[in-house]
This record gives structure tokens, sequence and C-alpha cells, in this order.
């Protein structure tokens, strides 16, 4: 009888295991990124998110979480960098 309860308590542990996230699931999530340049630094940042805003499109998933936006300290021709995480 004791045998019977270990070998319960073994499939019920390998059958929560394969209910965890695993690298599968890891997997189907990128960091999605787009840049942009402008005379402005207002103008290369709504360039980037437009970018980004394509990348995670053309990935076909959803943005999830913050953007992270980088710029550029040129007063002339400012450059950003937009990423942000996209998950299927």
């Amino acid at each position: 009888m004791k045998s019977l309860s270990l070998l319960a308590l073994g499939a019920a542990l390998v059958a929560g295991a394969a209910l965890l996230p695993g690298k599968a699931e890891a997997a189907k999530c990128v960091m999605a990124g787009g840049s942009g340049t402008g005379l402005t630094q207002d103008i290369a940042k709504s360039l980037a998110t437009m970018a980004l805003n394509q990348s995670v499109s053309n990935y076909g998933g959803k943005a999830v979480g913050k953007v992270a936006m980088k710029c550029d300290g040129n007063t002339l021709m400012a450059t950003c960098t937009a990423k942000q995480r996209a998950c299927k």
C-alpha cells in the first residue's frame, strides 16, 4: 500500500511539472525594438515608438511591459531607440 502511495505521489509530481512554464513558453517572447531619427528629440521618440509598434506587429505578438527609450545627446538630428518585450 505504501508503494502505491509513492507511485501516486510520483505521478502527481510529474503531472505538476508538465504544467510549469518551460523553455517552450519562454521562446514565445522576444525583445522588439525600433529606432528613429528626427530634427528634435520629440520627433525621434515618436518615430522610434512607431517603429517599435511596427516591429511588434510584424512579430505577430502583443507588447508586454514598459517601453525602454534611449536617446543620444545630439541637439541636431537626434536618434532614439525604443525597446519592449513582445509575446505571442
